[in-house]
């Protein structure tokens, strides 16, 4: 299964494509810093798909998390950016 890497994942669009690429059969990670969403919108999410993507509440600015993130995930295929 491929591992899509969405950032904003939980904003308006984010959170969009995540449902579409989850009812497509990708497997779904979400960096999200929360700061223009909610993280009441992954409890839709699931709702919607019956799988809860694997979420990470970090901030893409601190260079350091991004590059232990990337370290600990290194069978992410694809990046889709909204943040």
């Amino acid at each position: 299964m491929m591992k899509v890497l969405v950032t904003g994942g939980l904003g308006y669009i984010g959170s969009h494509t995540v449902v579409e690429l989850q009812q497509k059969g990708f497997d779904v990670i979400i960096i999200d810093n929360l700061s223009n969403s909610s993280i009441e919108v992954l409890k839709g999410i699931t709702a919607i798909t019956n799988i809860e993507p694997e979420f990470f509440n970090l901030d893409l600015r601190d260079k350091h998390l991004v590059k232990d993130f990337f370290k600990q995930h290194q069978d992410i295929s694809g990046v889709i950016h909204f943040a």
